[in-house]
This record gives C-alpha cells, structure tokens and sequence, in this order.
C-alpha cells in the first residue's frame, strides 16, 4: 500500500450528488475510507472566493489514516444550489510529511485539477468524480514525496465523533502550515479540524451550532487543556508506579526479614544438628568398642570352661558381664533426631489471592485422604447394596416369574387325558350333573395367572368358579364341597397331603361340565 495517496472529490447534483474517486494510488482505499463531503447543514462554502481547509484522522483495522483537504466553490453542472464544492485531499497511511510539503503540493493538485474540470462561472464541466481529467495535475516530483515520510503516532487514536471548526483573519502558507502543524496535538480529541477565513462561514457555523467554532486563541487554549490533560495523565501514572515500586519495596522487606529469620533459625538447628550428629558418631564409637568388649569375655568364659572353672563360677561371670554390656548399651545405643528444617518461601500473597481450591489440594492432604478412603467405603457399599438387589430380583423371577411359566408349558406339552377316561372315572363321585369334561390349556391359563404357591384349596376353588361360570360354577356352586374332594383326588400332587395347600405343581385335571351325559 503507497503511504501517499490522493482523492478528488466534488457535488455532482443530478443524478450522482457527492462522488469521490482515488486519482492516485491505492483504489481499493475508494470503499475503505469515509467520504469527504462536507456536512453543508453544519459548514458550507458561500461564496467563490471561500476556501476550507482541514485535517482529518481515521483508523481501520490494520492502518491509521491521516488526511489534508481543500475545499473551494464550484457550480453543478445542471443546478444553481449553494453549497457546492470542489475538493482535494492527500490521504496519507502511517506515515507523514513536512507541513509544507503538504500545503505546497495540495494547492499544486487542487489547483490544477479546477483548471482542468471547472469551465465558465467556475462551473464543473463533468458529471462524476471517475471523469475527472488529471492530466499534467501531478507534478514530476511528486513521486518523490514517497522517501520523505516519517511516522505520526497520536496517544489517543480512538475515532471521537467530534469535529472542531477554527477561524483565522487570513489565509496564507505560513499560516495554513502552521495550524496543520499544531492541530496534530488535537487530533486525540477531534476527528476533523476545519480551517476558515471567512466571517460568513463562521456566522453559518455559529448558528448552526453542530460544530464547535474557535479562534486561534481558543486552538490554543485547547491544545493548553489537551496537554494539560496528558500532563495529569502522566502524572497519574507516575504516582501509580510510585505506589506500586512503594508497595513491592515493603513487600521486599518482609519478605527479605522473614527469610533471613527463617535462615538463622536454620542455622541455629543446622549447629545444634551437627552436635547431635557428632554426638551420634562418638556413640556409636562407643557403642563398638562395649560389643567388641563384650565379644571377648565370650572367648573369657570358654576359655575358663576349658581350664576346668565349675560352671556356676562361669554363669555368674556371664551374668555380671551381661549386665554391664546391658547398661552400657543402653546409654549408646540411641540417636537424637534432628530438628527439621523451615522451608524458606515466602507466601507474598494474601489468603484473598488464593485459588479457590488451594487447601484441598496443598494444604489438606490428610483430609482429602480421609475424604477418599470413606467416599471408597460407601462406593463398596454401594456396588454390594446393588448386587444384592440383583440376586434378590433374579430369585424373584426364577421362583415366581419362570414357575408360573413352566406350568403354562406343562400344560401345553401334556399329553391329552381322555375324556372318556375322566367320565368313568368320576361316576362315583356324588356330584350332579357328573363332570363329563376337564378345563382345556387355554382356560387353565386364567386359572394359573391367579394361583399362588400355598393357596389354600377353598381360595383354588374359588378361582376356578370364578373364572369358570358356565361350565363349572353354574353346576356346583352348591357343591364345594364334593367338587373339592374330586379335584384334589384327580390332582393328589398339586396339594399338601396335611392341610391342602396348592403345591405349585400345575393342577392337570379341573373337573367341567359341558354336556347333558
């Protein structure tokens, strides 16, 4: 991207209005940038004699944009409207130059860019900025301006939203390049400074109050103001390092006078730790010798054996010289231990600053292991509690669940009884009308779904009247008693012998009626 860069721009009236194009260097800045056009309810030219100056600073989000503007009176080509201009700016990217490199060359283009647009009644001759006719506008040195530029850098470069209007008695080079010069310092605080000589204008601004207009004296209170301000700023922030140097040299010193505490402390255990150990070390010396001594009255006592001493003289020997090793043993046989050392750090952080999880996981290692161990408990519980549960369910299902199931399968799997068998079989029971039938599989099922193991055989009779009206209840509902002794004697394995009592075992035969035999 060139750091120099030059726009034209001018009020087109029907049908483009205001247009600007990039007549030299980056195009791509044309959709970029902001525009140029002067807010003409706030600041206008009134006459064809007027010229506005300004310098204007914007920022993208890679480069900071710096830009110096003319502007003069020029007449649409179609309208008669007031207010109308012709403009010039040097847009520069990051970089500068000197003040009177910029006058010099703005009024150079501006001026020649009019004589090649602008005809009869200062008129534009053109429609749109893209048509602008720039010949011989730049001059051949103008290139050279490129190796003259030095960086700008503003301490504050947010864009503000404010613009600043500032009136002087007249217009020259000396006077454009020095308000150029010192409006720089503003730029912090104003995005755009207009430049005006004419009292019309200054009215206009004035009325229309949208723009702060000032003289030069009051330019020069702001600039007094702004430095002012970045004087307090400064101070401000050398105050704060003072603070802050301040606090960490005290904070220097504590940690500086604990440390050495800690350290003579250390010291002092270090010394007393080294007599223990030499201590230690003359015990042990000590300590050698007393078994090396007691070692030899060992060869003391064979010996006398051998040269024929009675035994009871060589066992009181034995004793006395045991107790003496004893006792002098027992005065060496120990070490001192030795006072532990401080660890030197300093925590030059208050409890405030700590991590939230600090002492769980530094400070509390004997309670987080008594946290762990009973958590550990109460999971084994836990896992015994639900395999317990498991079996209880799988005991449950297989007693109950598969029981019943077993013996809707029997039933399914017996062979048919005959019918036949069942009528003969139950002629002599005193029953009227003789059953001359039993229950198919299908029926049974109703039945089975709502016996339980030791059901008392009047509760199994019930059932089955319950859920037999036609065919069973009908008949023998005045005769319980004969229809339980036949059922139990057809199915003598489904119930107890003693007191009655439903097996489980699945009631084959159900005595029915379903003919008039």
């Amino acid at each position: 991207m060139k750091n120099i860069n030059v726009f034209g721009y001018a009020t087109f009236g029907t049908p483009n209005g205001f247009t600007q194009s990039c007549i030299y260097g980056n195009k791509s800045l044309e959709k970029l940038l902001k525009t140029f056009d002067l807010k003409t309810n706030a600041i206008q030219l009134l006459s064809a004699n007027d010229y506005i100056f300004s310098i204007r600073k914007e920022s993208t989000q890679n480069n900071t944009f710096l830009s110096y503007s003319v502007y003069t009176y020029a007449k649409e080509k179609n309208s008669n409207r007031s207010g109308t201009f012709v403009g010039t700016s040097l847009v520069f990217v990051d970089e500068t130059i000197a003040e009177n490199l910029i006058f010099t060359s703005l009024s150079s283009i501006h001026s020649q860019l009019k004589k090649n647009n602008i005809g009869i009644n200062n008129t534009l001759n053109i429609n749109h900025s893209k048509d602008f006719n720039i010949q011989n506008v730049f001059s051949k040195d103008f290139e050279k301006l490129e190796y003259q530029t030095t960086r700008f850098n503003f301490l504050d470069w947010e864009n503000s939203g404010k613009n600043l209007v500032v009136f002087t008695n007249r217009f020259d080079q000396n006077e454009i390049q020095n308000l150029f010069k010192k409006s720089l310092q503003l730029l912090p605080k104003y995005d755009t400074i207009y430049f005006i000589d004419s009292n019309e204008i200054a009215e206009f601004v004035s009325q229309k109050r949208l723009f702060r207009l000032t003289d030069k004296d009051g330019l020069e209170k702001e600039i007094q103001i702004l430095q002012e301000e970045r004087k307090q700023k400064i101070t401000n922030a050398i105050s704060k390092f003072e603070k802050e140097k301040e606090k960490l040299d005290e904070e220097r010193k504590k940690v500086d006078e604990n440390l050495k505490k800690q350290l003579e402390q250390n010291k002092q255990k270090h010394s007393e730790n080294q007599e223990e150990i030499n201590k230690s070390e003359n015990d042990l010396n000590k300590l050698n010798i007393v078994y090396q001594n007691f070692l030899k009255k060992y060869d003391e006592l064979i010996n006398g054996l051998n040269a024929d001493k009675t035994l009871e003289e060589i066992n009181n020997s034995y004793a006395e010289y045991k107790r003496n090793f004893e006792e002098e043993k027992k005065k060496l046989d120990t070490v001192s231990y030795l006072q532990s050392f401080q660890n030197p750090r300093i925590n030059t952080h208050s409890s405030q600053n700590r991590p939230p999880n600090y002492n769980h996981h530094y400070d509390d290692d004997i309670k987080e292991d008594t946290v762990d161990n009973k958590v550990y408990i109460v999971l084994i519980v836990s896992v015994i509690l639900n395999i317990l549960l498991i079996v209880a369910a799988l005991v449950y299902y297989f007693m109950f669940f598969e029981k019943q199931q077993e013996q809707y399968e029997n039933i399914n799997q017996e062979e048919p009884i005959n019918n036949e068998e069942i009528i003969s079989d139950s002629s002599q029971t005193k029953l009227n009308p003789v059953p001359d039938t039993i229950l198919m599989a299908n029926d049974y099922k109703l039945v089975a779904k709502q016996l339980e193991r030791n059901m008392k055989i009047k509760d199994v009779v019930k059932v089955i009247f319950d859920k037999n009206k036609t065919e069973i209840k009908d008949f023998y509902q005045n005769q319980k008693e004969d229809y339980t002794k036949l059922l139990i004697e057809k199915n003598s394995a489904s119930f107890n012998t003693v007191d009655s009592l439903f097996t489980g075992d699945s009631i084959k035969v159900i005595p029915s009626k379903k003919s008039n035999k």
